[in-house]
């Protein structure tokens, strides 16, 4: 079964720019491995929904639409003495931070 989620999270990234760890709801998981790492575009309407009329200007709704992430597919645990899960973590490389968020979990 897969959750799907958008929580923000914390990432610490190793050398090769992959995802060595996360926080997430204040716990630390571990990445045991990475599975899988692709490029999706970003869910605009969310964007859409969740904009302020203030921010909006004039054809940024085109700019939204256009926004990707990338999705690392990870098997992480929150320590070595639990079973591994799923989990994809989403960067969003356009944000004017360093944003990272846990978008889905495969049970």
């Amino acid at each position: 079964m897969v959750r799907r989620f958008s929580d923000p999270v914390e990432v610490r990234v190793g050398v090769p720019e992959q995802p060595e760890a996360f926080i997430w709801r204040g716990r630390l998981y571990v990445v045991r491995q990475v599975l899988s790492q692709w490029r999706e575009r970003r869910a605009w309407w969310r964007d859409a929904l969740d904009a302020e009329e203030a921010t909006v200007r004039p054809g940024a709704a085109i700019a939204v639409a256009a926004r990707e992430q990338r999705v690392w597919r990870v098997e992480a645990s929150p320590g070595w003495s639990f079973a591994p899960g799923v989990y994809d973590l989403a960067h969003d490389e356009s944000a004017p931070r360093d944003r990272w968020s846990l978008i889905r979990v495969a049970d």
